[in-house]
């Protein structure tokens, strides 16, 4: 059963997101070993990040790493993020991939992630992403009870689909036919293109890869989620702080701030000839209203 577009009423809505996975979280996720005092990536990320979307207009929801918080001088960036009224999710406490992990240690990353992070920010969090987009059945099943409202891990292909014990995951929102309401607002589909076109690849692969991505994406007619990560706005780190020279290329360190930034640009401009950019909780509520929830068809499970 297919879901139906919140908004095929009129202009097509787009989302930012972006993940918080600073230089430490990288070297954990590819087995190397993080050496610096400070996560450089993270903050001069964020730091660029929010002066990019200050610039540019833009509400982002910030998936953030609830550890993190722990850390005085991420904490102050993530306090100014509120501050300029970014939205914040959840990205797991350590941010571990959840298909590897025993039920007891993927229900500690996925509820207590959201009571750390609200309480040391004072907001509240009704979003979620899982690392690596590492999603399964049970970890899905928590995230309602948990008291999360929707959840963005979910490409709309049939791996993903098998992977998490449902039938078929729609290119637009919809309610999960196993919950009470959780919505999940999907990622963009890319196959059959070997990775996802969202900027962290393109600022590698090229222009025309988002180029692409965009084209096909359209053809869907379901609202957009731009994904960013920190990697796409961070100062590259010198080659001395680099343990290989893969880690150039998974840091973006090949390219200079100034030309993420700009290129980053370019990919805003195109998706704002196309959609319209609005923050997660304005589409959340158009999945709500009149061409939202009452027309969203439920997913199996």
């Amino acid at each position: 059963m297919s879901a139906v577009n919140p908004v095929t009423a009129g202009e097509p809505l787009a989302v930012v997101h972006m993940d918080l996975d600073g230089h430490a979280d990288i070297c954990r996720a590819h087995g190397w070993r993080f050496t610096g005092r400070r996560d450089t990536i993270f903050e001069s990320g964020l730091r660029n990040a929010l002066e990019f979307f200050t610039r540019h207009r833009i509400r982002a929801t910030l998936f953030t790493i609830a550890q993190d918080v722990r850390d005085a001088a991420k904490k102050d960036y993530l306090c100014e993020a509120v501050r300029l009224g970014h939205e914040i999710g959840s990205h797991t406490i350590t941010h571990r991939k959840l298909t590897g992990l025993a039920p007891k240690e993927k229900r500690k990353e996925i509820c207590e992630s959201r009571d750390i992070i609200e309480q040391a920010l004072g907001v509240s969090v009704g979003g979620f992403r899982a690392p690596g987009f590492a999603m399964d059945a049970g970890a899905l099943r928590l995230l309602e009870p948990a008291g999360y409202r929707y959840d963005c891990s979910l490409f709309p292909d049939s791996r993903t689909a098998k992977r998490v014990g449902l039938d078929a995951i729609p290119p637009t929102p919809h309610i999960l036919g196993f919950s009470k309401g959780l919505l999940e607002l999907p990622m963009p589909a890319y196959t059959p293109l070997p990775v996802p076109f969202h900027p962290s690849y393109s600022l590698v692969l090229g222009a025309w890869y988002f180029h692409m991505g965009i084209r096909r994406a359209r053809r869907t007619g379901a609202p957009l989620l731009l994904l960013f990560h920190l990697t796409d706005f961070a100062d590259p780190l010198p080659t001395a702080d680099l343990p290989s020279w893969k880690a150039k290329f998974y840091t973006l360190s090949f390219l200079s701030r100034a030309e993420k930034v700009f290129r980053c640009a370019q990919m805003l401009d195109l998706v704002r000839r196309h959609y319209r950019i609005v923050s997660t909780a304005d589409l959340e509520r158009e999945c709500e209203g009149p061409i939202g929830a009452s027309t969203i068809a439920k997913v199996p499970s």
